[in-house]
């Protein structure tokens, strides 16, 4: 008696209205062996359903903007590329790859990982989308009844990465004199005091040095022109389209990293400094982007801290192969656990002397 399988979901099981929808999304894919694949790894356990509706709705909105590029494109591209469902086939292999090489990941880096898998199966995709975003982009400040206003702002999500890099930049921490500061409005004084220093610049001949840094790993292949060649992403794994490289790289600094065929960072500054440099941290698991605690974790890299995987204290060395990402609450758990098997093995010791 329902007028689609989502409101049937919804009455049948009390669900919300999205994740009915991603329900459905993976029933229909299934019932139409669109993705034989999710639907092995689902049998056998390797996928939980909300990964497999992940896997299934970032194929199925992909594929449908394939269709779309394909239906406007003249036969010499559709020769080069594949058809909606060789598109479809090798997305879905991908992501159970991904899921197969790292067991631990969850949905939110099962959707990371599909935008990162379309960006190269469609180079031109980020860049797409980027034009029509713009287009549509704008800002409306909207006065209040009460004095106040309102301002709402649209537009691509690669400008969305410079915007919260600036806020990141401005906005007060924590600290004993903020404590009782929500975050939107330490945002909102961020933003206050961005605009304040445009001002006060707006005459300047020569501007000040900037204080905001949005790190961009772009593969030389990608920004030589190569459109095959793996896309540029944030520290987070945000694809970066082309023309926002272009854009930025006159006013940004570039950093050359040396990788050998696995993509390994070679550099190494020793073991005389406990604090790593700042080439070697961005160079430290430069294609991890959360967290890589053992048991799995979604927060991301720039919330993520650099830590020794072999203490500094038991000689371990400050380069790239001994640095790995950990959150600030996985960072501490680690350092506990290890005190607590060293006070293991010392008791045991003492008891051994004793005896």
């Amino acid at each position: 008696g329902q007028r689609s399988i989502q409101a049937w979901i919804t009455h049948k099981w009390g669900t919300t209205p999205a994740e009915a929808t991603n329900l459905a999304t993976l029933a229909r894919a299934v019932h139409r062996q669109q993705l034989p694949l999710v639907d092995e790894a689902f049998g056998d356990s390797t996928l939980s359903l909300g990964e497999a509706c992940a896997i299934a709705t970032s194929t199925e909105k992909a594929v449908t903007d394939w269709a779309k590029v394909l239906d406007s494109a003249d036969e010499a591209f559709k020769s080069d590329h594949p058809d909606v469902e060789g598109f479809r086939a090798r997305l879905e292999f991908g992501l159970i790859a991904y899921k197969k090489e790292y067991p631990k990941a969850s949905v939110r880096q099962l959707r990371d990982a599909a935008k990162w898998f379309v960006a190269q199966l469609d180079p031109d995709k980020s860049d797409r989308d980027y034009d029509e975003t713009f287009d549509n982009r704008g800002a409306q400040f909207s006065p209040t009844f009460e004095g106040g206003f309102l301002l709402r702002m649209w537009g691509p999500g690669a400008d969305n990465q410079l915007i919260q890099a600036a806020l990141d930049a401005y906005t007060e921490p924590y600290g004993p004199d903020s404590a009782a500061v929500p975050k939107h409005q330490r945002t909102y004084d961020a933003m206050m005091r961005i605009f304040e220093t445009a001002l006060a610049h707006r005459t300047c001949a020569k501007a000040p040095k900037p204080v905001v840094t949005l790190n961009i790993t772009v593969p030389l292949k990608r920004y030589l022109g190569d459109a095959s060649a793996e896309p540029a992403v944030t520290e987070d794994g945000v694809v970066i389209p082309d023309q926002m490289i272009s854009r930025l790289t006159p006013k940004s600094w570039l950093r050359r990293f040396l990788t050998d065929a696995e993509g390994k960072t070679l550099l190494d500054v020793g073991q005389k400094h406990r604090c790593a440099p700042d080439p070697v941290r961005q160079a430290a698991g430069y294609k991890e982007f959360h967290c890589e605690w053992h048991e799995g974790c979604d927060m991301p890299r720039s919330w993520s801290q650099f830590d020794h995987i072999i203490a500094f204290s038991h000689g371990g060395a400050t380069s790239s192969d001994n640095m790995q990402l950990l959150c600030s609450t996985h960072n501490r758990l680690k350092h506990r656990l290890q005190v607590k098997a060293n006070q293991q093995i010392w008791d045991h010791h003492h008891t051994q002397n004793r005896q």
